[in-house]
């Protein structure tokens, strides 16, 4: 169960969106066969992404990109004719997502036109960070990266999120020094857990 201990988090988007972790994490865990344990740092940490990328939904930065994708789209287009880069697509909704998984499409019906709905975004979410927790798991072996241990995938994780898995495997990667895991973490601690003894 994560319980909101902030008054920044006490909003009826951010009760939506644990519950939508709540709800679905049976059918999730089913889904990708992710412990119990995994789900639940998983579930604290998309909450510290849905603070760190919109503010819980209230930035307005974010009410500017989704009100006008199109004039996101349109200033990627320009920056990409001068600096000679590809196009990137846009990130939407309440986490800023890029790119969906494919399961939780599938299974769901979430679009990114569907991500400002909490729900959507939670399940989203979650998907992509249970599939990124697989992928690192896998540079951890093969590139032997064993200082990140399970205490540390909260300080790691974030890099395949934001698209800076390379630093991973390069081990340039410093969460401590690195402010989108600092402010995730400072999200996540707006949050107590609470886990349901069997």
């Amino acid at each position: 169960m994560l319980v909101p201990n902030s008054d920044e988090v006490q909003t009826i988007q951010v009760r939506r969106f644990i519950q939508a972790l709540a709800v679905n994490k049976i059918e999730l865990q089913k889904m990708y066969k992710v412990s119990g344990d995994e789900y639940t740092l998983l579930a604290q940490m998309s909450v510290g992404i849905l603070g760190r990328e919109t503010r819980f939904g209230e930035s307005a930065r974010y009410k500017v990109k989704e009100t006008m994708p199109w004039a996101v789209s349109l200033a990627k287009v320009m920056r990409s004719v001068t600096t000679g880069k590809g196009v990137d697509p846009n990130s939407r909704g309440l986490t800023q997502i890029k790119f969906l998984p494919a399961a939780v499409v599938e299974k769901f019906g979430i679009t990114s036109e569907n991500l400002y709905i909490p729900e959507n975004a939670a399940i989203a979410t979650m998907g992509y960070l249970i599939e990124a927790l697989k992928q690192m798991k896998t540079r951890i072996k093969t590139y032997h990266l064993d200082h990140i241990t399970p205490d540390k995938y909260a300080d790691y994780l974030p890099y395949i999120y934001f698209g800076r898995s390379k630093a991973l495997i390069d081990k340039t990667a410093i969460p401590e020094q690195n402010s989108y895991v600092q402010a995730l973490k400072k999200y996540m601690s707006m949050i107590d857990v609470f886990e349901r003894q069997p």
